[in-house]
């Protein structure tokens, strides 16, 4: 029981939650994020698309794109 206890706390305690990517307009200049490349906010985008998790976006200062809600 304790060898099966010590396994199960090992295998779930290794487990990360999946962060959720995103895209922004370029790498800098960007006010805004948004969860899909064919969203409608990044049709003006004249940048080339990058892609970053959203705690590093929210940590850049941008907000969700209006189209997103």
């Amino acid at each position: 029981m304790k060898y099966t206890t010590i396994l199960l706390f090992i295998v779930l305690s290794s487990f990360r939650p999946v962060e959720t990517k995103v895209y922004i307009c370029g790498p800098t200049g960007a006010k805004k994020y948004h969860y899909k490349e064919t969203c409608r906010g990044l049709t003006a985008c004249r940048h080339e698309l990058t892609k970053v998790s959203e705690s590093q976006a929210q940590g850049y200062g941008l907000t969700l794109c209006g189209w997103e809600d």
